[in-house]
């Protein structure tokens, strides 16, 4: 099928995290990192795809104010936790 032409307008938010992208990994065109990016994201889950990211965040942060967390010294004491 071969390339075709698309043009696209991303927020100035956006493009910027598309630049960063672009950046860590060192591809050579913005349109190399858009063209990955998108790849990408085709061949996720549909449970990611459909996942309420913005609800799952928002009651993340209101576990985190209220105080409902636990921090740990080590890798094996949040692996002992996890197997309580």
């Amino acid at each position: 099928m071969g390339n075709m032409p698309l043009t696209i307008n991303l927020p100035g938010d956006v493009f910027k995290e598309v630049e960063k992208y672009k950046k860590n990994t060192h591809r050579k065109t913005t349109e190399a990192a858009v063209t990955e990016l998108i790849k990408y994201a085709l061949t996720l889950p549909l449970y990611f795809k459909n996942y309420d990211w913005y609800n799952a965040e928002t009651e993340a942060d209101k576990e985190i104010e209220a105080g409902n967390t636990k921090s740990f010294d080590t890798v094996e004491d949040l692996i002992t936790d996890l197997n309580k």
